[in-house]
C-alpha cells in the first residue's frame, strides 16, 4: 500500500469537510444525523420513513455509536456532532479514491475522479448515497473481472460480495447496479454451483446482520428492504417528492454528474460500440451495467442526480477507454484538461460555498446566539418547505420546535394535501387555525421563514422583531427565498 498517496487523497477529501458549507438535500440530515441523534440521545424527530420502517438503521446506527462515544467523553459539542461524521466520510472517500487508482492504474482517471465537482460536493455529506458510491468504488476495485477458478480464486473472487451484500441491505437500490455485474461473475465461472453456494451464504449473512440491527433499533422484527420495495416501487411513494420525464437522466442527470466529461463519455460509448477491439471487452460490461441502471431508474418517476452517483467510476472508466490509443496533439490534451478543470472548479466553489447555505447558517445562529441563552419554555416555529433545515443534530437542545411536515398520503385519504402545501396555499389561514384563533396554542418565541414568505404573513409577524437576515441562494427553489429570516417575539426581547 502506498501510504503517501493514500494520505494525500484523504487530505484532499478532508478539505471538502470544511470547504463545503452549504445544504444539498434534506436526506443528508433527516435520514442520517437526525436519526443517529435520536438513537444516541433519546430525543429528536423521526420522519415518516422511520415510523413506517422502510429505512435501514445500519448507516445511522454507526453514527449513533460515534455520538455515544462523544457523550461518554463529555465531548458531545455540536461542532463535533456535525463535523466528525463528515470526517469519517472523508476517510472512506479518500480510501475509495486510492482503490480506484489501484484498480485503474491510471493517473488520468484518478485526476478526473478527484476533479469531479459533484463527487467533491457530495463525498463528505452524510448521505447514504455518498457511502454507496464510495463502497461501490471499493467493491469494483476487487471485483473479479478475470479470475481463475481454483479454491483460492473463488475466495478472492467473492470478497467484493460482502461489501455489496451489506450495501444492498442498507440501500436496496444498490442491487440495480450490481445485478448485471454479479450475473456476469456467475456466468464466467466454471464452478457455478460452488459459486452460487458462496453467494447464498454471504448474502444470508448480510441479510441476518441487517435484520438484527434494524430489529434492535426499531424494537420489533422487521425486514426493511422488503418494506422499502413495497413502499417505493409498488406504492410509488417517491412520486410525492417530484417526478421527471423518462429521459431525464440522459439529459440532466449525467450532464450534471459529469460536466464536460459527458461529451467524452458519449464519444467513447460510440467508439466502443462501433469497434470490437479486445481491449474494450471489460468496458463493454461497464456500458451494459450503466445502460441497465439508467433504464431501471428511468422507469421510476421520482429522479435525483444523487441516485446515479454510484455509476461515476464506471462512467469515468468508459470515457477513458474510449479514448484509448487515440493520438492527439499536446495542445489538444492541454485544452481538454483546462476545460475539465474550469468546468468543475467554478460550479464546485459556488455550490460549496454560496448556494443554499442560509438554512445551515440560520440554525447555527439560533443555536449560538439564542437557544443557548433561552429558558426551557422557549419554542421555535419553522415556516419553510418541510425539512429545509436540519434540526436537533445541529441544535443539540431538547427545545420545542415545530415545522411544516410533508408526509405522503399513506392512508389513501381523498383530496389529501400535506401540511406544507396547505400552508403555502394560504399562509394566513394556516396561521389562524394553528395559532391566532387556537386558544390552546402559544405563540412561538422564534419564527424562521424565507423572505418571500414573510411578506405574506406580515400581520402574524407584527409582534415579532427581525433578529437576523441571512443569505441563502441567488436562485432559490419554489417556496424558498434569497434570504432566510429569524424573528423573535417582542415580549422576550
Amino acid at each position: 500500500m502506498n501510504l503517501t498517496l493514500l494520505s494525500v487523497l484523504i487530505l484532499w477529501r478532508l478539505t471538502s469537510v470544511f470547504l463545503v458549507q452549504t445544504a444539498f438535500v434534506p436526506d443528508e440530515y433527516w435520514q442520517s444525523l437526525e436519526v443517529a441523534h435520536h438513537l444516541a440521545f433519546g430525543y429528536g424527530h423521526l420522519t415518516w420513513e422511520w415510523t413506517v420502517m422502510i429505512r435501514s438503521y445500519m448507516y445511522p446506527f454507526l453514527i449513533s455509536i460515534l455520538y455515544r462515544v462523544l457523550a461518554a467523553l463529555s465531548l458531545d459539542f455540536v461542532s463535533l456532532l456535525t463535523t466528525l461524521p463528515r470526517v469519517c466520510h472523508a476517510v472512506l472517500a479518500g480510501y475509495a479514491d486510492y482503490c480506484f487508482y489501484k484498480w485503474t492504474n491510471s493517473r488520468w482517471m484518478l485526476y478526473v475522479l478527484l476533479l469531479n465537482w459533484f463527487w467533491y460536493y457530495c463525498a463528505t455529506r452524510t448521505l447514504i448515497n455518498s457511502v454507496e458510491t464510495a463502497c461501490t468504488i471499493i467493491a469494483l476495485s476487487i471485483f473479479p473481472w478475470r479470475f481463475h477458478c481454483s479454491h483460492r480464486g473463488l475466495d478472492e473472487s467473492t470478497r467484493f460480495l460482502w461489501i455489496v451484500g451489506l450495501l444492498c441491505m442498507a440501500r436496496p437500490t444498490a442491487a440495480i447496479v450490481w445485478l448485471p455485474l454479479c450475473l456476469y461473475h456467475i456466468c464466467m465461472s466454471s464452478e457455478k454451483r460452488t459459486l452460487l453456494v458462496r453467494y447464498a451464504l454471504i448474502l444470508f449473512s448480510c441479510f441476518s446482520i441487517s435484520v438484527l440491527i434494524d430489529s434492535y433499533c426499531y424494537g420489533t422484527f422487521v425486514v426493511t428492504p422488503w418494506r422499502f420495495f413495497r413502499a417505493n416501487v409498488l406504492g410509488s411513494v417517491g412520486n410525492t417528492y417530484g417526478t421527471e420525464h423518462a429521459f431525464w437522466y440522459l439529459v440532466s442527470g449525467l450532464s450534471v454528474l459529469l460536466g464536460l466529461y459527458y461529451v467524452l463519455f458519449v464519444l467513447s460509448v460510440l467508439r466502443i460500440i462501433l469497434f470490437t477491439h479486445h481491449h474494450f471487452q471489460r468496458v463493454k460490461i461497464m456500458i451494459a451495467t450503466i445502460g441497465w441502471t439508467l433504464f431501471v431508474y428511468s422507469l421510476l418517476s421520482h429522479k435525483e442526480h444523487r441516485f446515479v452517483m454510484p455509476l461515476l467510476p464506471l462512467l469515468i472508466c468508459t470515457g477513458y477507454y474510449g479514448l484509448y490509443n487515440l493520438r492527439c496533439a499536446r495542445f489538444v490534451r492541454n485544452c481538454i484538461w483546462t476545460l475539465l478543470i474550469l468546468s468543475n472548479v467554478a460550479p464546485g466553489l459556488y455550490l460549496s460555498l454560496i448556494h443554499q447555505r442560509g438554512t445551515l447558517d440560520a440554525m447555527k445562529f439560533l443555536r449560538d446566539v439564542e437557544i443557548s441563552r433561552a429558558n426551557s419554555s422557549s419554542s421555535t416555529l419553522i415556516l419553510t418547505p418541510c425539512h429545509a433545515t436540519p434540526l436537533y443534530s445541529h441544535l443539540h437542545v431538547n427545545a420545542s420546535i415545530r415545522f411544516l411536515t410533508c408526509e405522503p398520503n399513506l392512508d389513501n385519504v381523498d383530496d389529501y394535501v400535506d401540511e406544507a402545501d396547505r400552508f403555502f396555499a394560504d399562509p394566513t389561514a394556516w396561521l389562524d387555525d394553528n395559532y391566532v384563533r387556537n386558544a390552546n396554542a402559544t405563540l412561538p418565541t422564534y419564527v424562521i421563514t424565507f423572505d418571500n414568505t414573510a411578506s405574506n404573513i406580515s400581520d402574524f409577524l407584527r409582534n415579532y422583531k427581525l433578529i437576523a437576515k441571512i443569505f441563502h441562494a441567488h436562485f432559490p427553489q419554489p417556496n424558498y427565498g434569497e434570504y432566510i429570516l429569524l424573528y423573535k417575539y417582542a415580549l422576550f426581547i
